[in-house]
């Protein structure tokens, strides 16, 4: 097991955030079932967060601790 947290490059954010905003662009005017919208809405957020600056050079990625 590689005990190394695994990296997102800058280049890997940008293409997630374009796949994000392209399935966006395909449900968007479109009446959506409820799980349909509530993945709209996570998704919606999802992009606000990588639009944020502090990931313009990439982030790590972490399990969260099980308890």
């Amino acid at each position: 097991m590689n005990d190394q947290p695994r990296r997102l490059t800058a280049e890997q954010l940008l293409a997630l955030k374009f796949a994000a905003h392209r399935q966006l662009a395909r449900w968007a005017g479109k009446p959506l079932q409820p799980r349909k919208q509530a993945q709209r809405s996570a998704l919606i957020r999802a992009v606000r967060v990588l639009e944020d600056r502090a990931f313009a050079d990439g982030c790590e990625l972490r399990a969260p601790d099980r308890e």
